[in-house]
């Protein structure tokens, strides 16, 4: 590979007007390496995003990723110095034990890869934290976002799976094995019946409430011969009629609405359960699969249907006490929430005060 970085870059103000000390926040994505330099009122000085290149192996890639993370820096003005630590958000879980990746999704030659220690190493920072992408996101609200001024939230990430990430009181939750937040697994069917998830197990949420299986049920009921306004071709991928639905459901199709709700209604059982087990203040609904979001009138009745189970199941205290609500952040909350946990480690490790 070249040395040079393709790049999108944005300059937000100068980094003379930033309020120091600054952080690194990573985030790598789908097909994207996301890099922000914040200060310490988690405003982005400067963002810069390029391909992660993943496809070349692990020691490319991050070797690839260190660069982009230096010229980053420079872009602001900045020097390494000037750069107290750093965070690197990944769509998988570190092996605490060894510090290696574990298990990462859809690149498996990654596994057992050492990507902290080497991020450290190769850009010369004093160090790098790892956390995965639902953990970060979810700080990153918790900072700056939705859930900012709660003292504990969950993010609920609805996508081809389902993502968590769960902060409290400023920490996340990683698990013994870094599996903490494994939400999309929680058992919402235990019937010999249920739906089955893409781990091979039955019953699981994801089965019920990911973007895949809002896919797959739809297209199932289409094929039974159901009436309605979505159009499925033979060519049509998976990834296309989620929206599909939404777009339907906003035109008012029964089917298309009746979908949603039903996503929302398992959903919200799920909820319940991390409700009774977590007690969190907050709970925000992100992701690729938001049915419109805030002001939107299929987004709305998304969340009125999931508040309802959550009223009609949950402990009384813990309904009326929940704020929820979707995430502000989209796709920038990772590398965001990546530097505000690097942030918040080096000032534990430090003594600091906030």
């Amino acid at each position: 590979m070249s040395n040079s970085i393709m790049a999108e870059e944005r300059v937000h103000f100068p980094v003379s007007e930033a309020a120091p000390p600054l952080f690194i926040g990573m985030n790598f994505g789908g097909t994207h390496l996301k890099i922000g330099v914040l200060d310490q009122e988690g405003r982005t000085v400067s963002y810069f995003a390029t391909p992660h290149h993943a496809e070349l192996g692990p020691e490319e890639s991050t070797r690839h990723a260190a660069r982009a993370v230096l010229e980053a820096i420079d872009k602001t003005g900045a020097d390494l110095k000037s750069i107290v630590s750093a965070g690197f958000s990944f769509p998988g879980s570190l092996n605490p034990r060894t510090e290696q990746l574990h298990r990462p999704p859809n690149i498996p030659d990654w596994q057992g890869y050492p990507i902290a220690e080497k991020l450290t190493e190769y850009t010369g920072l004093s160090s790098v934290l790892f956390c995965n992408n639902a953990n970060a996101a979810a700080y990153g609200e918790y900072w700056i976002g939705a859930a900012k001024g709660t003292h504990s939230v969950c993010l609920l990430l609805l996508d081809r799976g389902i993502g968590c990430g769960i902060i409290v009181e400023g920490r996340e939750i990683k698990g013994a094995n870094g599996f903490g937040g494994e939400f999309g697994h929680m058992i919402v069917d235990p019937s010999p019946g249920a739906r089955w998830c893409n781990c091979l197990q039955q019953g699981h949420l994801e089965a019920y409430s990911s973007a895949t299986a809002v896919a797959r049920r739809t297209r199932e009921l289409i094929e039974v011969g159901l009436r309605s306004s979505i159009k499925i071709h033979h060519g049509t991928s998976l990834d296309a009629i989620p929206r599909m639905v939404y777009e339907e459901a906003e035109k008012g199709d029964e089917l298309a609405t009746q979908i949603v709700l039903d996503t929302a209604r398992f959903l919200g059982l799920g909820i319940v359960t991390l409700l009774h087990t977590i007690d969190p203040e907050c709970v925000l609904i992100g992701g690729e699969m938001m049915f419109g979001g805030k002001g939107s009138k299929i987004g709305e009745m998304f969340l009125t249907r999931i508040r309802e189970e959550i009223d009609k199941r949950a402990l009384k205290d813990l309904a009326e006490n929940l704020k929820l609500d979707f995430a502000q952040l989209g796709s920038f909350a990772s590398y965001i929430g990546a530097a505000g946990l690097a942030r918040d480690e080096s000032w534990l490790f430090s003594g600091a005060d906030e």
